[in-house]
């Protein structure tokens, strides 16, 4: 299989109550419980055909509040921090909508492999990092639904938007010989970032009190304001309530707005505001470092798909994956020999599953999320992308040089990243306008 085939917290506060009042609290819990949901809870905002309770958006809020603590950061003032959680909430509420009314769906054995992939990232096995954030007062099953929505979404938004976007051969060789090409891929950057949105078919008088505002953070930050605290203030951006951090990418991966914009900024500067069709951003160089890693790690994988088609429903692909699988796992079979008879991939089928040495970015996200976060010589679950039902397992991994061709590849994730990042937000602002949304804080 080739690039082009396979191309590229929210919880509660967890509260325990005494052992000695269980049995009472268990028998009061029916009536009294009922009684406080249909006095206290109420809807805060429709999206679509569904509702959002206040319930949810407390809970939200007490989830945000504790990471607030647990970072030591200051919380914004109480009104400010609902409406951005709620604003947060409305979009996943209906990118969700949009995943439900398009089958996507994330089953239990591709969860538990990306949580297994986060515990792993914290040194921790996924028993050991469900007990510490059950310690640090978060709710386990809560937790991993989130980290399940977060999932479909990322899904959606790859069939919605990264389906879209073509970069062709002259396009990589056009930016790798451009001046900007070549200093975008010797340092990578650090941003923080404040959207002050405006409305799609914005009124004059929208895009005045927009430019107001976008000017008053200017100001307030000239005059030595705090960054962080404005963003999760007063920022629109996705990142706001995490003080518009958006973490560290190379140069050329930045959206070509603030990748320009950012070329002449040093670390703490702040740039002026810049225009897009979301609305008016300004951001802020963290930090940026030098040079694009010389060492890229490599995968050695092999797979088996298994595809649906008129005369095979996708549940019965699944099913035919899952069984293959565990002729393998239980030692009955061999991979190759099976790849070899039954994958749908004609191209590493004849080679018994063997894909090559795969680096990152090469494969579709769901399938380098797998990739990432099985362990070597193990068998993936079994999971879903946009061509079918697969399985994997990693033979082996090396640390390979850059070379040429490792340079073409970063160039094409680069400008498509980029193009994403871009397409992206224009999608997420056009569903939001053409959804009913009735905000009733």
């Amino acid at each position: 299989m080739n690039n082009g085939t396979l191309p590229a917290s929210r919880s509660t506060l967890h509260t325990r109550p005494l052992r000695g009042l269980l049995m009472i609290v268990a028998l009061c819990l029916p009536l009294l419980g009922q009684a406080k949901v249909e006095m206290l809870d109420r809807i805060v905002a429709v999206v679509n055909d569904g509702a959002i309770m206040a319930s949810e958006l407390d809970e939200r809020i007490n989830m945000i509040a504790l990471q607030f603590q647990e970072k030591g950061q200051q919380l914004p003032p109480p009104a400010i921090m609902r409406e951005q959680v709620l604003d947060r909430m409305i979009l996943e509420r209906l990118q969700l909508q949009l995943a439900k009314r398009g089958g996507i769906k994330v089953d239990e054995a591709s969860l538990n492999q990306a949580l297994a992939g986060i515990a792993r990232q914290n040194n921790m096995t996924l028993e050991g990092f469900a007990d510490a954030l059950q310690q640090d007062g978060y709710d386990w099953p809560q937790f991993r639904e989130q980290i399940r929505e977060d999932m479909i979404i990322s899904r959606l938004q790859q069939r919605s938007v990264a389906s879209r976007i073509r970069v062709t051969d002259r396009e990589v060789n056009r930016f790798l010989e451009s001046e900007m090409g070549k200093q975008m891929f010797e340092e990578d950057f650090h941003l923080g970032h404040i959207l002050v949105r405006v409305p799609a078919g914005a009124s004059p008088e929208e895009v005045q009190a927009a430019t107001s505002k976008t000017n008053d953070i200017e100001t307030r930050l000239k005059q030595g304001e705090d960054f962080n605290q404005l963003a999760t203030s007063l920022s629109d951006g996705p990142k706001a309530l995490e003080g518009g951090d958006l973490g560290w990418r190379p140069a050329a991966q930045w959206p070509t707005l603030f990748s320009e914009a950012a070329l002449g900024l040093e670390k703490g500067e702040i740039s002026a505001p810049i225009r897009s069709g979301a609305g008016f951003h300004i951001l802020k160089m963290m930090d940026r470092r030098g040079g694009a890693e010389k060492v890229v790690t490599q995968y050695q994988v092999r797979h088996i798909l298994i595809k649906s088609d008129a005369l095979t429903s996708s549940e019965q692909a699944q099913q035919q994956a899952t069984r293959l699988h565990d002729e393998i796992a239980d030692g009955s079979a061999n991979f190759a020999t099976l790849a070899a008879e039954y994958s749908d991939d004609p191209g590493s089928a004849r080679n018994g599953g063997e894909l090559g040495w795969v680096s990152r970015g090469e494969m579709v996200p769901e399938f380098e999320e797998m990739m990432l976060n099985t362990p070597q010589g193990e068998l993936s679950p079994v999971f879903e992308t946009q061509f079918g039902w697969h399985f994997l397992r990693v033979d082996a991994m090396r640390d390979a040089d850059m070379s040429e061709e490792f340079r073409r590849m970063q160039a094409m994730q680069a400008l498509q990243k980029r193009r994403f990042e871009e397409e992206l937000e224009t999608w997420v602002q056009e569903q939001r306008s053409e959804a009913y949304v009735d905000i009733r804080l």
